[in-house]
């Protein structure tokens, strides 16, 4: 029944995406995130989804039916994908062999930053820029809305453990604290109240899917989000009400087994779990070491083919003491999961990358705007952009993640904004000559 349906979207979502690149370029975002294969298990299950978007904006943009005038601009963020493109080629074919996921990963990267150069050749205007906004959080907001309605059914005893695009529960739940302030956005700018009702009810019940992946990071991020709002929100009392609301529900509804799950944070050197992943970013950092250019290749840091060779080198991080762990578990940092699989240099453009939303994040926050709610969404975008990254790069410190493409996507995203706002912002008339 499911893949009947999907199968009617399809017919529909298909002519829609025919009628104009920037509609096919929308579809393309979200059928990566929404990812309907997850859901499916009959003969709509092995369709890609995915390709079949990005192959007809690709080839409407070729044509360019539309007659548009499309100029790209050359962007900081621009050159810096197309280093990390050159890069990571030179590393999968310098990569230690047997590494079986090697060319898939750098073959998903082509794919990932593909859609992401497209962007400031395509999304134009902030109308453009809103709608993937709203695509965005809707295709993430959907599974997290199923896990908050499931863990509000079971009366709190439901785990939410993701589809497996997303990975673990752990990786799940980064991937809602990012998309909840996404959610949070469209709910201020989104016009009629049952929508914006909508939106609130989603960022509520994503809320309740953190609490029910268990996951110890996905607090943390939550709390550092939170604290990020606080610190750069000019909406202060708004904020503090909201994260009211959310802890007194979290007070309420979550179970004491996630009490106790999260009391153990404090004491993370003598977890097991925790230690287990400084061993494996030992690992890591010992590839680097003696790779320090390309590093081992895509995934080098679990690989078993290399395993042994590692297993007992200490890297950069031989004044830990760590257990001994017999199989090739995943680096679990996106920090050393970069630096083991594409070396320093591969580390530095990646920090890069980070380093760089922000300065354009303080960019856009300097530019001078009328202070109208017309013109302040650029702000307000900043601020859900740039706090989804701060859910991504705390989370993430602890978690394989290096590839997942939203991140990227949402730095092209803080990228394409500026350039809309450089476009928007008053000139300031130069001065006479005397």
């Amino acid at each position: 029944m499911r893949d009947l349906a999907v199968f009617g979207f399809m017919l529909v979502l298909v002519p829609l995406a025919f009628r104009h690149y920037f509609s096919a370029y929308l579809l393309w975002a979200w059928a990566g995130l929404i990812s309907l294969n997850s859901y499916l298990y009959g003969f709509m299950m092995s369709v890609s989804y995915v390709q079949i978007f990005a192959l007809i904006c690709l080839g409407l943009l070729l044509l360019n039916k539309n007659k548009e005038k499309l100029t790209g601009t050359i962007s900081p963020t621009s050159v810096l994908f197309v280093l990390v493109l050159v890069h990571g080629l030179l590393s999968a074919t310098f990569a230690y062999p047997n590494l079986y996921q090697n060319w898939e990963l750098y073959t998903n990267m082509v794919k990932t930053l593909l859609f992401c150069l497209l962007m400031p050749l395509i999304v134009t205007s902030r109308f453009r820029l809103h709608m993937l906004f709203l695509v965005l959080g809707l295709a993430l907001g959907f599974h997290g809305v199923l896990d908050g309605l499931k863990f509000l059914a079971s009366g709190g005893s439901h785990l939410a453990s993701g589809i497996a695009k997303f990975g673990d529960n752990n990786h799940y739940a980064m991937v809602l604290v990012m998309a909840l302030p996404m959610i949070f956005y469209l709910y201020r700018y989104t016009n009629g109240r049952l929508l914006k009702f909508g939106f609130l009810a989603s960022g509520v019940l994503v809320s309740l899917a953190v609490v029910s992946t268990n996951s110890r990071g996905g607090l943390l991020s939550l709390m550092v989000v939170a604290l990020f709002l606080l610190l750069y929100g000019k909406r202060k009392i708004a904020a503090l009400f909201t994260i009211s609301l959310m802890a007194t529900l979290l007070f309420f509804l979550a179970p004491d087994q996630w009490f106790n799950r999260m009391a153990t944070i404090q004491s993370a050197e003598q977890d097991s779990s925790f230690m287990g992943r400084v061993t494996a970013w030992k690992r890591a950092s010992a590839i680097a070491v003696e790779h320090p250019v390309l590093g081992g290749g895509y995934h080098a840091g679990q690989a078993p083919s290399i395993f042994n060779e590692f297993r007992y080198k200490q890297g950069l991080l031989g004044f830990v003491d760590t257990p001994n762990v017999g199989y090739p578990a995943a680096t679990h940092s996106i920090y050393f999961e970069v630096l083991g699989d594409l070396g320093f240099v591969g580390l530095f453009l990646f920090v890069t990358c980070l380093t760089n939303v922000y300065f354009l994040f303080k960019k856009i926050l300097n530019i001078p705007q009328p202070q109208t709610m017309a013109q302040v969404w650029a702000r307000d975008m900043a601020m859900a952009l740039m706090a989804a990254m701060v859910a991504y790069m705390v989370g993430g410190a602890a978690l394989s993640a290096a590839y997942f493409e939203l991140p990227y996507i949402l730095m092209m995203m803080m990228q394409t904004l500026h350039l809309i706002v450089l476009r928007q912002a008053p000139v300031k008339p130069k001065p006479r000559l005397i």
